[in-house]
């Protein structure tokens, strides 16, 4: 008997493991909310209410539909094809185009191109003119281009580097993105297939405090479940859009569809979508192999966005509209309409938002259902749309991140949709890289619609709450206004967070400190104390000394000295250094800022922080970051460092 059961055990093991339930769920799912819409038109649509009945019923459809694109676009996301390791000899230029960007920023994504290891020429593109970039493309011994104006932008700078360049490949490389060591190595070799146009790689960022991460969980953004899902799951309809930085693209495609288009502010969308009609093809291969500066603060976030949004959507009602240009199949058509709707979502978001206080205000349901009833078919709907969106991420999807996200950019796509219906020119505006001290006047002023729309969500809920409990007139049910009334609460809650997050952000220091763990020692007046870094900048350090120091003390003329996993011995003079918190252990914590660098040490920094520590603290899973260096990336100075400290 156990034995037969053990059999029968095994052969349903192996049915469960030969199903794929990324097809068979998303059916079952789509399945049940199909009914459920049709349950809504037959049932709750209320004929005193046609309007605000069918928008709610239309902002619920938009759901379904969403889902059912989403489904069949990421029903897989494994590597199509396997990885090939690139032939020798290939030219390959190196595009790095920049307007306004700090030096600096530019500093670190030349340091991240020395590094690479395939043979490669480095062009800076200086859209700006100015002098220091071009002595900075001198030191580092990289081609230095410009152009007499700046017509077309990012677009018509790339242009006119193809045109002073011969690179059978281009790499393009925004200002701020540093290539890992082995970028060309993992992407060059997909090329043997004569007809593929490019190859794009994730956007990932190393400013893990930006306005777009989860300070939860730092290594997930909000582009996350794009990148790592989405844009792979395109691969198997060739419709992975190019998004410009970072990529490899092959020149002979460029040429064949005439350079990069110049006519949207979208210029890597609009590309794609040409390549792909004159049927080249595109690869989107999931390795993080560059990492770059992620918007600091809601202004740059929401500029950023604007700009995307009101691209596509000139991108849309132009004459190479992925819905008729010719060229493009049925599948790659579908694809690019799910991208599109992301930005139409804006709508649906909005309607959901504002239903609760249309409500309350004007006393009247969108439904006409007893409750029970209403319950009973939604409730799965509900539960189902979350859960079946939380399977298909792979982890990637965090729904109620995701609300808030929405919210926040909710209004600049909406105001994006002006532009399908009036053609006017678009100037493409830099996304900003840095802060200044006018940054809180900026964030409160980029949210002054959000308040707008908190205000009046509060205000509707205290007075449909007032009408009922004090004067008792309304023609809502109890039962209807109480789950009203929380869904308004719900709502609210949301966007009071999504403000609160953007409010809570400081943005006081200039560069960003990498969380590390590295071992050194402190010198000051010729004695040596063992220190622990934990955070590291360019122009300023935080550690932990076991010293006989008293808490509040301010050092000066202290020396620290550490090493990397790649460099045996750096050495940084220190400004007036604060301590501050001592533990029981008798270990201080201390911080200070960089009195000066030689330039050995810099380019030490330059490349750990910029080229080599991102990528661990990805493999990592920053969350408690797991700091220790491995025994064979470990430099034995290290040890050297220890005793010298003793």
């Amino acid at each position: 008997m156990l034995r037969f059961s053990s059999v029968w055990f095994t052969h349903l093991r192996r049915l469960f493991q030969r199903i794929d339930w990324h097809v068979w769920i998303p059916l079952l799912v789509s399945a049940y909310m199909v009914f459920y819409l049709i349950w809504r038109v037959v049932e709750t649509i209320n004929p005193q209410a046609p309007i605000l009945s069918w928008l709610l019923w239309g902002a619920e459809a938009f759901s379904v539909l969403n889902y059912l694109l989403f489904s069949w676009m990421t029903r897989r996301i494994d590597p199509p094809i396997p990885y090939r390791p690139p032939r020798p000899g290939l030219k390959v230029d190196v595009f790095v185009p920049t307007y306004n960007e700090d030096v600096e920023i530019l500093e670190a994504t030349l340091t991240g191109c020395r590094l690479m290891t395939y043979p490669h020429r480095t062009y800076l593109l200086d859209d700006g003119r100015r002098e220091e970039v071009r002595q900075l493309a001198e030191r580092f011994g990289v081609g230095y281009l410009t152009r007499p104006d700046n017509r077309h932008a990012k677009a018509g700078n790339l242009n006119h580097a193809l045109k002073h360049t011969d690179g059978e490949f281009i790499v393009v490389l925004d200002a701020d993105m540093v290539p890992q060591p082995d970028f060309l190595d993992r992407t060059l070799g997909y090329f043997e297939d004569e007809r593929l146009a490019f190859v794009q790689l994730p956007q990932e960022f190393y400013n893990l405090d930006s306005i777009q991460h989860d300070q939860s969980k730092p290594t997930w953004h909000e582009q996350s479940l794009f990148f790592h899902v989405i844009q792979p799951g395109k691969n198997y309809t060739n419709s992975a859009f190019w998004c410009g930085s970072p990529s490899v693209i092959r020149r002979r495609a460029l040429e064949d569809v005439g350079g990069v288009a110049t006519e949207t502010i979208t210029e890597d969308i609009h590309t794609s979508v040409r390549l792909h009609s004159r049927g080249w093809k595109s690869l989107f291969v999931n390795e993080s192999l560059a990492f770059g500066i992620a918007p600091q603060t809601i202004t740059a976030y929401l500029l950023q966005r604007l700009r995307w949004a009101q691209g596509t959507m000139q991108l849309y009602r132009s004459q190479e509209s992925p819905l008729w240009i010719p060229g493009l199949t049925l599948k790659q058509r579908l694809s690019y309409l799910a991208s599109f709707l992301a930005y139409i979502e804006s709508v649906q978001k909005f309607i959901f938002l504002m239903m609760p206080v249309v409500i309350l205000l004007f006393n009247v349901l969108p439904m006409r259902v007893e409750l029970p009833r209403f319950l009973l078919f939604w409730t799965p709907y509900f539960i189902l749309n979350i859960a079946a969106n939380q399977f298909g991420g792979r982890g990637y999807f965090r729904y109620f991140k995701s609300e808030v996200y929405a919210f926040l950019r909710m209004v600049v796509f909406m105001q994006s949709l002006l532009v399908l219906l009036v053609n006017k020119p678009l100037k493409f505006q830099v996304t900003p890289k840095s802060v200044d001290r006018s940054v809180y006047e900026k964030e409160r002023s980029a949210l002054r619609l959000h308040f707008a729309l908190l205000g009046a969500m509060i205000g509707a809920l205290l007075f449909g709450s007032f009408r009922l409990l004090v004067s008792g007139v309304t023609e809502l049910s109890r039962e209807a206004f109480w789950i009203v009334l929380f869904w308004g609460l719900y709502n609210a809650g949301v966007v009071y967070l999504g403000v609160r997050e953007v409010l809570r952000r400081r943005h006081e220091r200039r560069h960003y400190r990498f969380p590390v763990r590295l071992q050194g020692y402190l010198e000051h007046e010729g004695h040596k104390y063992p220190a622990t870094i934990f955070n590291l900048s360019l122009s300023g350090v935080g550690f932990r000394i076991q010293a006989p120091f008293a808490p509040g003390l301010v050092l000066s003329g202290a020396h620290l000295t550490f090493s990397t996993p790649y460099h045996p011995r750096i050495h940084v003079v220190l400004k007036s250094v604060m301590l501050r918190r001592a533990d029981e252990q008798g270990w201080l914590e201390g911080g200070a800022a960089f009195d000066s660098l030689e330039s050995s040490e810099r380019d030490y920094l330059l490349e750990y922080l910029f080229v080599y520590r991102p990528g661990e603290i990805l493999r990592e899973g920053l969350n408690g970051v797991k700091f220790a260096v491995t025994p064979a990336t470990q430099p034995q100075s290290l040890s050297t460092l220890s005793q010298e400290a003793s």
